[in-house]
């Protein structure tokens, strides 16, 4: 029974000593298959972060990746780690081996750029506090060299802009004299003298379009701003002397008036006396008539007063002289006003005239520029006050460079003219059209619903299309592209000018013939 007891109490030990080797063994299997998973995570972001150091690596690295994602016994996997490892190890001595010689080549590479010539202080200081930071780590060493490449990428800028400043400084030059070519022929085309300056700029202008040496360019430039600055001194005199003249005809005309005023003054005070005489020996007569039974008694009386009434006819005749006097010179002074009123208002039609004809391309006969900035302002007011719908369109000629060069700029005139008035002819009276500058028209819309413009705009395309050019016995398609948007939120007409011309460039990377609207 003793017996029995003890066995039973060792089982019972080795039941407890089991169950707790059986947990101990749960707690190690699901540390370990923890730990399995840590490391297949570890494993496979290892791969990741050293991909690209070695293509052999990189191989085999891909593959443990892959074998991991498939296989949970990882004891299987040991002689490719152990592959890896050997891989990794020679890695590390190449990469130290590399680092060191990445810090040498740094330094050096540093050295030599500090000895530039012409680097700007700023340039140098940024280039010593580099040199000067420590690079313990490789990724400090990469970050380092990063940012020489590009200080070297700097200097080479800037030391290539010397070495090439020659041909940049020519294709700069180019641009401008292209610039200053247009510019004046706008400005010739804006301008509107008369006589031989008007003869001397039109000349100008048939230069500029055949073109021109940049040498001549430039003196032709001075020659215009000479015939502006004389035509402009010209336009000053004439107009100092019509001020003068006029101011003269007004001094008269104060002078003559104030005589006339003066003289109706006085001509009225010996009327008035004269009157008050007649009136008195009138009476004088009739009273004498009236008490005087003989008359032959009364002759004397009535002699004398008959003298004065003789007298008093004798001052009437002179007063009737002064007064035509007066009234002649009342005559001239309606003459003079007539005069200066007919030269004011030949002056003033002068000016409507010019002013009319200053906002008028004088090629195409339609609004230019100065008058397109003008108009657009006002309807962009409108636009501001009403809200009505306004859209603005930018019209521009496909490879119509190329159709002067061709056929020269008497053909592109020609061409220009055309095309404004096929223009002019789709619009309707409240719709504007400008030369905005060279081959572009400018197009605004006012109260244009989207199918109303949409509608106008593809009747221009289409109009122009139709054209029938011919020249030099061929015949030559013409096609537009048009940019287009509204105006809408807070845009200004510089806003909707800038978006205008950015869908006309869209427009024509498009393709020919293109509408491209931009919002």
């Amino acid at each position: 029974m003793t017996d029995i007891t003890a066995v039973a109490s060792e089982m019972s030990k080795l039941r407890l000593r089991l169950d707790q080797a059986q947990l101990t063994y749960r707690d190690a299997s699901l540390k370990a298959r923890r730990e399995i998973v840590i490391l297949k995570r570890l494993l496979s972001r290892l791969s990741v972060a050293c991909r690209g150091l070695d293509s052999e690596l990189d191989q085999k690295m891909d593959q443990l990746r892959t074998e991991l994602e498939q296989q949970r016994d990882v004891s299987r996997l040991i002689p490719r780690l152990a592959v890896i490892e050997r891989l990794v190890i020679r890695q590390a001595s190449f990469i130290d081996q590399e680092n060191q010689q990445l810090a040498q080549q740094f330094r050096q590479s540093g050295e030599t750029l500090k000895r530039l010539h012409g680097l700007p202080p700023q340039f140098k200081r940024q280039l010593r506090n580099l040199l000067s930071q420590p690079s313990d780590t490789l990724a400090q060493t990469h970050h380092q060299a990063i940012r020489l490449l590009a200080l070297y990428e700097r200097a080479l800028k800037m030391t290539a802009v010397s070495s090439d400043i020659l041909d940049k400084k020519n294709a700069l030059e180019h641009d401008l004299l292209l610039q200053l070519n247009e510019q004046l022929q706008q400005l010739i085309a804006e301008l509107d003298f008369e006589g031989d300056a008007g003869d001397k700029l039109l000349s100008i202008r048939n230069q500029l379009l055949h073109g021109v040496a940049p040498q001549a360019l430039v003196e032709l430039a001075l020659e215009v701003l000479r015939l502006v600055v004389d035509g402009t001194r010209r336009e000053r005199q004439s107009s100092q002397q019509f001020l003068d003249g006029v101011n003269s005809d007004l001094a008269t005309l104060q002078k003559t008036t104030s005589q006339s005023v003066e003289q109706s003054s006085t001509l009225y005070e010996h009327r008035s006396t004269m009157t008050g005489e007649l009136t008195e020996l009138a009476g004088q007569i009739r009273q004498g008539l009236q008490d005087q039974d003989n008359l032959e008694l009364w002759r004397p009386t009535l002699t004398t007063l008959t003298k004065e009434l003789l007298v008093l006819v004798e001052r009437h005749r002179a007063l009737e002289k002064r007064e035509k006097t007066l009234i002649e010179q009342l005559g001239y002074n309606q003459n003079k006003i007539t005069h200066l009123f007919e030269q004011t208002q030949s002056y003033r039609h002068r000016l409507q005239d010019q002013e009319r004809r200053m906002f008028l391309d004088n090629l195409t006969r339609i609004y230019n520029r100065a008058a397109c900035n003008e108009r657009l302002e006002h309807e962009y007011r409108r636009w501001l006050r009403y809200q009505h719908p306004l859209c603005v369109a930018l019209i521009d000629i496909d490879q119509f460079k190329e159709i002067n060069d061709s056929y020269g700029h008497l053909a592109g005139d020609k061409m220009l003219k055309i095309i404004a008035r096929a223009i002019r002819q789709q619009l309707g009276e409240t719709e504007f059209l400008a030369r905005f500058g060279g081959d572009e028209f400018m197009v605004i819309l006012p109260d244009a619903s989207e199918e109303s413009r949409n509608k106008t705009l593809s009747k221009i395309r289409e109009a122009i299309t139709q054209l029938p050019f011919r020249f030099r016995e061929q015949n030559v398609s013409v096609t537009v592209s048009i940019g287009a948007t509204v105006f809408d939120g807070n845009d200004t007409p510089n806003d909707i000018t800038e978006r205008t011309e950015k869908a006309l460039q869209s427009a024509q990377h498009a393709g020919k013939g293109r509408i491209l609207w931009l919002t």
